[in-house]
């Protein structure tokens, strides 16, 4: 989800006016971490899923969503990063 949203051509929406290259939004949006972490806590919230609660039993209604969400974030953002560096293609020129 965060690879396509990262691909998706938001030129040709209103959406991609906020997205020019160089802006803050474009910036803040094109690392893969922070996009996760803004998707992985929306999808938390939206499905209930909540990791701080099972580890301590502690419930705090979108503090643990945004937890949720940066744990998945940082998870998958390490796997990304050995799966590119195991089967990534390195060009020496």
């Amino acid at each position: 989800m965060v690879f396509v949203l990262q691909k998706f051509p938001f030129q040709k929406t209103f959406i991609g006016r906020l997205f020019k290259e160089g802006e803050f939004l474009a910036d803040l949006l094109s690392c893969s971490l922070c996009l996760g972490c803004y998707v992985y806590a929306t999808l938390a919230y939206i499905f209930q899923i909540d990791f701080i609660n099972n580890l301590f039993n502690v419930y705090v209604v979108v503090l643990n969503e945004i937890m949720t969400g940066i744990i998945a974030s940082f998870v998958v953002y390490i796997f990304e990063i050995g799966w590119n560096t195991r089967f990534g293609i390195i060009e020496v020129n």
